[in-house]
């Protein structure tokens, strides 16, 4: 330590080294790094089926399966906007079919 004090008035400072200032873009929230993801937690909800309120992930899961439930699919919506109402026609359809069908073998000619 005595050595460093005594040397230090002996140091040639080079000032002619500059430091360019470079503008960092924070735009991206991605990162170059490799991390895993970190999820949080699901934020409190009231069930829908039961009004019970289910908090977090865990207990989300657990009222899915208790109750036959699933997450939708992306897609999903936009498809039973699109082909919905055919396929409930298409059922309709079939129902009747098969009921004149039933009345038909039930009439003797």
């Amino acid at each position: 330590m005595s050595l460093y004090k005594d040397n230090y008035d002996k140091i040639k400072w080079d000032k002619t080294i500059q430091v360019k200032k470079v503008a960092v873009s924070n735009n991206s929230k991605r990162s170059h790094l490799n991390m895993p993801y970190i999820a949080g937690d699901y934020k409190p909800y009231d069930c829908p089926i039961t009004g019970k309120s289910i908090d977090g992930r865990v207990e989300h899961e657990e009222n899915l399966k208790k109750h036959g439930c699933r997450i939708h699919e992306a897609g999903e919506f936009e498809d039973v906007k699109k082909n919905g109402q055919k396929r409930i026609n298409a059922s309709i359809d079939a129902a009747i079919d098969k009921s004149v069908d039933a009345i038909a073998r039930q009439i003797d000619f």
